[in-house]
């Protein structure tokens, strides 16, 4: 049986997914067809339908923007996605739909890369979907002096009461004059998106560590700056492909590895 899996998103005509998972299929000698779906929020409930009836479709991950709208519709989910409020990954298992987030493993590999102490004091730049995998494994390692930093008051309430952190500012004078980690969970500093706020540029010279969920470009200005003063730091990239890995594991009961081989072919296609 040809599986056939894929990704769900309103827009993904720059989607690495299909490289990632298609190499490791070649790799494991698994025979899948990996699809793009582009919806309008108004087709999600009619896809999802399509999806339970079809034997051949394992599963598929779910990036922006619905990766809260998949979470209402499965019909079960891990304990770690309704914490974290949102869904990436969709797999059936006995005919049950099931949710889970995988961000979170994107990002624990990225942290712990870094090979620093718990840190003091931590950044987190952005209020979304992906700020949230990022509290919740902060906490989970028992980490709150978080201050967030995002435009916008609107999410703060939301993740206010869910998280542990000290300060939602969206004003780079009330920041603190130094952070040891710092965390860009925003678009900010992507290709055809705004420019990361220059004032928290600056404060990167004092960090021990920079983690940029960003990988396109792959060397974004916030990791610039952190090479240029020898701030350890992390890009995109590793949390892209490690967030994916347990999906395809997942998706096809195959162990796969984040070879340097796939970096290497995934970032000829950013470059």
């Amino acid at each position: 049986m040809t599986k056939i899996i894929g990704i769900v998103a309103q827009k993904l005509s720059h989607s690495l997914s299909p490289d990632i998972h298609t190499y490791w299929a070649k790799k494991t000698k698994t025979k899948i067809i990996y699809k793009k779906y582009e919806l309008q929020e108004k087709d999600i409930q009619s896809f999802i339908s399509k999806f339970k009836k079809n034997k051949n479709f394992q599963g598929f991950n779910v990036t922006i923007p619905y990766k809260e709208n998949f979470l209402n519709l499965c019909d079960k989910v891990s304990s770690r996605a309704k914490k974290i409020g949102s869904v990436n990954l969709i797999y059936k298992k006995n005919n049950i739909v099931n949710g889970d987030n995988t961000d979170v493993v994107g990002f624990a590999k990225c942290y712990n890369l870094l090979k620093i102490k718990i840190p003091r004091t931590v950044l987190v730049i952005g209020a979304g979907g992906a700020a949230r995998s990022i509290l919740y494994y902060l906490n989970k390692r028992g980490i709150e002096n978080i201050d967030i930093f995002a435009p916008s008051f609107k999410r703060m309430t939301g993740l206010r009461a869910d998280f542990y952190f000290k300060n939602f500012v969206n004003n780079t004078s009330k920041l603190k004059v130094q952070y040891d980690l710092i965390i860009n969970a925003s678009s900010a500093g992507m290709i055809g998106k705004t420019k990361l706020n220059r004032n928290i540029l600056r404060k990167t010279q004092k960090a021990k560590g920079i983690i940029d969920i960003i990988y396109n470009p792959i060397q974004t200005p916030l990791l610039k700056e952190a090479t240029k003063h020898n701030i350890n730091n992390i890009g995109g990239l590793k949390m892209l492909i490690e967030q994916a890995k347990p999906s395809f594991e997942r998706w096809t009961n195959k162990k796969v590895k984040s070879s340097i081989e796939l970096y290497h072919k995934v970032e000829k296609k950013i470059r």
